[in-house]
């Protein structure tokens, strides 16, 4: 069962109404100052396939069987919080691009955007804002299940 890519799925389709979403003052031609990234998902985003993959990397496959060790990173950083906002109900805590580069590490996340022909700084910013959000839709009951 692809838990992981049916999550995916339903957190990149709640992304993409959001940007969808027009905001008025955004409709100024000098904010266009940054091409697009070619077959990414909009504003410097991965493609969606990318991002499956990024995230397959991260979580051990379709069944997420690395998300405990995944948790264990954030809270060895001292990220046990926003780790437990993400796990329980409620809202999720936030993480910047600068916890995930001390999450993961220089060397992992270079291997990483290497393999995905993306750069470290957006790989590093793209995890930010969805690792919350996939823990969190992984632990629906708000505990870390064992997964098969």
């Amino acid at each position: 069962m692809d838990i992981l890519g049916e999550i995916l799925k339903q957190v990149l389709e709640g992304a993409a109404q959001q940007q969808q979403a027009p905001a008025p003052q955004q409709r100024a031609p000098q904010q266009q100052q940054r091409a697009p990234q070619p077959q990414g998902g909009g504003q410097g985003m991965p493609s969606a396939n990318d991002l499956q993959d990024i995230f397959t990397q991260i979580f051990g496959g379709g069944s997420a069987q690395k998300l405990p060790e995944v948790v264990k990173q954030f809270e060895e950083k001292g990220l046990r919080d926003e780790v437990d906002s993400w796990v329980r109900t409620g809202p999720n805590k936030p993480v910047d691009r600068r916890q995930i580069e001390d999450v993961f590490g220089h060397r992992e996340l270079d291997e990483i955007a290497s393999r995905n022909k993306i750069d470290r700084d957006q790989l590093a910013e793209v995890l930010s804002r969805y690792i919350p959000k996939i823990i969190d839709e992984l632990t629906p009951t708000g505990q870390m299940q064992a997964r098969r």
